[in-house]
């Protein structure tokens, strides 16, 4: 089974604990990033053919280097100590006046000043908050690369692939035959019915279609779907293959619009 980076970074934090080189109650998460980040050793350059066979390998690497100083960053920013805001109280005029009477004269020669500003505090991270971090961190690699791999596997078809599948279909339900009358029918008869028109909605075709003597004269056994729009529109799609009509719509589920190539 291999070992994922997230697992090997846990078991190298537990064994620096139970060796007592750091303190499970205060771990010094920057330093132990960095540590894990110095033993990724990504290269600077990688071979072309190198890189190609170890794509995945790299990639893993990398994602977890990014994740690592993601989280090297919002650690640095919740060690910032917030300085505690001091509530003041409403006081009366009387009051002031009190403490101003108690403090000495010349306060300035009382005051110590710091000879530098005072150490940062910082919030304790515990072993067992920085080993869930981690875990986390291995679960959303894991959500990433799992996406990924499922996209990777879904391809479109290509142009030459869809129009083999139309073929196929259009065979499949004997529409071929269907598809040489209907372009009969778009050579011969259709200029005879409509001389001006150059191009037509697929309503208009139906309906001339159906009162068509070239499909009247198919036998209905032959051709199931001669009359029926679903048959009418893969033939349409079957010689739109075969560059012998243009089909157009402006917007989906609007007109289809055929248009005879000359």
């Amino acid at each position: 089974m291999t070992t994922t980076p997230a697992q090997e970074a846990i078991a190298t934090l537990i064994e620096l604990a139970q060796n007592g080189e750091i303190d499970p109650w205060d771990v010094p998460a920057i330093e132990i990033i960095d540590r894990f980040l110095r033993e990724l050793g990504l290269p600077e350059n990688i071979d072309a053919v190198q890189g190609q066979a170890d794509l995945p390998k790299f990639g893993q690497a990398f994602l977890w280097a990014s994740m690592l100083i993601l989280l090297k960053a919002d650690t640095l920013a919740s060690l910032e100590a917030e300085e505690p805001e001091g509530e003041l109280e409403d006081l009366e005029a009387t009051d002031v006046e009190n403490i101003r009477r108690t403090l000495p004269l010349n306060l300035e020669h009382y005051v110590r000043r710091r000879a530098s500003a005072p150490p940062t505090r910082r919030r304790r991270v515990t072993l067992q908050e920085l080993i869930a971090q981690i875990e986390q961190i291995a679960a959303e690699i894991e959500t990433v690369s799992t996406t990924a791999s499922v996209v990777q596997r879904v391809r479109l078809p290509s142009r030459k692939e869809a129009m083999r599948t139309i073929t196929e279909l259009a065979h499949q339900e004997n529409l071929t035959e269907l598809a040489s009358r209907l372009e009969q029918f778009l050579t011969f008869e259709l200029p005879q019915i409509a001389p001006d028109k150059k191009q037509i909605e697929l309503e208009e075709l139906l309906t001339w279609w159906s009162a068509s003597k070239i499909n009247q004269s198919m036998p209905i056994t032959e051709t199931p779907h001669t009359r029926d729009k679903v048959g009418v529109f893969w033939a349409l799609l079957l010689l739109c293959s075969q560059s012998k009509v243009e089909l157009s719509q402006v917007e989906f589920y609007q007109d289809l619009t055929i248009e005879l190539v000359r």
